[in-house]
């Protein structure tokens, strides 16, 4: 899978981070993706002309640093850029485990944490890289690591080379232009419908509509991770009714959940129906808000990672599938406010967790009632309408 990894390496560096000339890149990794590393770090020295800096780090230590410099002589450099090439963290459930933070981060449930006063500067990135534990998590014992790239080769789109560079920058922009329009509309509510769901959500004046694809001040933009197709909605935790079903596999603690069946009222789940009761248990109580709603994502059903039918285990890969529903904590770089002590008083989500579950299909319909009273379908049959493309 050699040619493989390196047109990974090669979408990273291109399209995810959008490499410059004379940027700095700083890699943090730990030694299963040391190999992996280098491979980037040869692509971004050769791209930037400036040394990138390879960090080895083991259980939060930093255990070596190394120079990975340009073929040519170096450009002197002109800004700085962060990459975190992770591995897939296997985890055990156990009903005696306690609900801090490594616990969370391992199962994949640690949500955010919202500074308000420390936004992004600087264009950053996490992307995994396959390994043999991730392989097994996602197919069963047995799976190879050449079988996990050739489906993240497909789902992502790094094995295409005829892939047009820019269509990040359009993506970008379309992406843009989708969340200025929905803002624009003024939408006091949202009433969702499908044969899975009927929900009823209040988006907080709190936060923007927004993207996970980041344009900072000075223009610069980026993707903290791609795919990228989401379009999210910050939620008053404190409003919201309905049912769910969900429609794809998700993980959840340390397996993948196939089917589960969630009610809610005043913006709390009330019903949790799952394979496994313990799960659900150790999840609501996890703190207060944990069983409260956070966001609405909605992704088109027409795109390339669309109704994958396996869950990879990582949510920032597993919500482009699908739209989802959102407990625990929001996303902090969607908040508008300046004040962290207006949050609850905006009904953003400020829990310790956060569990996305899967609830698109190709017959979910939104519908938005607007501030003046006016209703408008925003997304039908799966996709946007065609006023908000």
């Amino acid at each position: 899978m050699n040619y493989l990894a390196d047109r990974y390496a090669h979408y990273i560096v291109h399209r995810m981070l959008r490499l410059e000339e004379g940027e700095k890149l700083t890699v943090n990794a730990d030694e299963e993706s040391m190999e992996f590393s280098h491979k980037v770090a040869h692509e971004a020295a050769e791209l930037t002309g400036v040394a990138v800096s390879l960090i080895s780090i083991e259980n939060g230590k930093v255990q070596s640093a190394d120079e990975i410099e340009p073929s040519y002589p170096a450009r002197e450099a002109r800004g700085n850029v962060m990459l975190h090439l992770a591995s897939f963290i296997p985890s055990e459930f156990r009903e005696d485990e306690e609900n801090d933070a490594v616990s969370l981060q391992k199962h994949r449930l640690l949500a955010d944490p919202i500074f308000l006063d420390r936004r992004i500067s600087i264009p950053w990135a996490v992307a995994y890289v396959p390994t043999a534990s991730w392989a097994e998590y996602v197919y069963g014992s047995g799976a190879t690591v050449d079988q996990l790239y050739i489906d993240l080769a497909s789902y992502l789109g790094f094995d295409d080379e005829d892939e047009d560079f820019d269509s990040t920058r359009t993506l970008e922009r379309s992406l843009a232009m989708r969340c200025m329009t929905l803002e624009k509309m003024k939408i006091k509510s949202l009433h969702l419908e499908s044969p899975s769901l009927e929900l009823n959500l209040y988006p907080s004046s709190g936060a923007a509509i927004g993207t996970s694809a980041v344009r900072l001040d000075s223009g610069r933009f980026f993707y903290p991770s791609l795919p990228c197709e989401d379009i999210i909605f910050p939620l008053d935790y404190r409003k919201g009714d309905g049912w769910f079903k969900s429609t794809l596999p998700f993980r959840f603690f340390d397996k993948s959940f196939q089917s589960v069946d969630v009610r809610i009222s005043d913006g709390r789940i009330t019903r949790f129906e799952s394979e496994d009761a313990k799960y659900v248990k150790r999840f609501l109580n996890i703190d207060d808000k944990s069983s409260a709603l956070s966001e609405l994502i909605l992704c088109e059903n027409l795109t390339r990672c669309a109704d994958f039918p396996l869950s990879f285990g990582i949510p920032l890969l597993d919500r482009m599938r699908t739209s989802e529903i959102v407990f625990g904590g929001v996303s902090p770089e969607h908040i508008t406010l300046k004040d962290e002590n207006e949050l609850d008083s905006y009904g953003l989500n400020t829990s310790f967790a956060r569990l996305e579950i899967p609830v698109g299909s190709r017959e979910l319909c939104v519908t938005a009632l607007l501030e003046d009273g006016r209703e408008e379908l925003i997304y039908e049959d799966g996709l946007f309408a065609s006023e908000i493309q």
